[in-house]
């Protein structure tokens, strides 16, 4: 890859694919993320979302094709370590310590990524105000409903520096007003450069938000291209 491209793309995957035995769960995806630019995945459970997710993080090896997140392979090392920096992930089901605040958990991720204390100390704040946590600083994770363990691993991803912001179905769990907030929160990680990609299978809350879309189904993708055709031909297919 050369430098330039490097620069320009922070997530290159190519051809991306897994397979479960007979069972195809991806099926060669290519998907390029830019600094500053948004990527909606969007399908019904069961379409390769979060298999697609898994293999971008890190978290399982692809069949076949290759991922590089700020010009570093997750899937070996060294480079993986290069990746895992450059990546904060907000997964579907919240990974949270047992035995950790929510408070803690911030102070944990920041300092594992590097961030001053000086900084920690006001970031950690502001981030529990404008989520709500606040009030529940305190509180471990089983003492939290899923909307609260949803936002704190939210804020986990946004306490530290990333290049990169990947979550999965980051709506499930979280009310309109919540929502909203999330809406803004991206946004403003797009405005400071972050490349952002999330799934969802609400069309809606990519409204607004997302710069392109790639529609899979059943592994396969479906549909791809800018935002606004992506959806209008989603209306044409009747998906609302």
């Amino acid at each position: 890859m050369s430098a330039t491209t490097t620069a320009e793309t922070v997530l290159r995957a190519r051809g991306i694919a897994h397979s479960y035995g007979r069972l195809e769960a991806l099926a060669g995806l290519t998907l390029d993320v830019r600094p500053g630019e948004c990527v909606a995945l969007i399908g019904a459970n069961g379409s390769g979302k979060s298999t697609a997710v898994r293999i971008i993080a890190g978290m399982l090896a692809p069949t076949s094709g290759t991922v590089e997140i700020a010009g570093a392979d997750p899937h070996v090392e060294p480079d993986g370590e290069q990746a895992r920096a450059a990546l904060a992930l907000v997964p579907d089901n919240p990974l949270l310590y047992d035995d950790l605040t929510i408070a803690e958990h911030l102070e944990l991720v920041g300092l594992a990524h590097g961030v001053p204390d000086d900084e920690l100390v006001v970031r950690i704040p502001e981030l529990l105000d404008r989520l709500g946590l606040e009030p529940r600083r305190d509180f471990l994770p089983r003492e939290l409903s899923r909307g609260m363990r949803q936002k704190t691993a939210l804020a986990c991803a946004l306490v530290r520096p990333a290049k990169l912001l990947v979550l999965d179905e980051p709506v499930v769990g979280l009310d309109p007003p919540s929502q909203q907030l999330l809406v803004e929160l991206l946004q403003e990680a797009k405005e400071a450069g972050v490349a952002v990609l999330f799934t969802t299978h609400q069309l809606a809350f990519a409204d607004g938000l997302a710069d392109r879309a790639v529609v899979l189904q059943e592994g396969v993708v479906l549909d791809t291209g800018a935002w606004a055709k992506v959806r209008q031909r989603a209306r044409e297919r009747g998906w609302q």
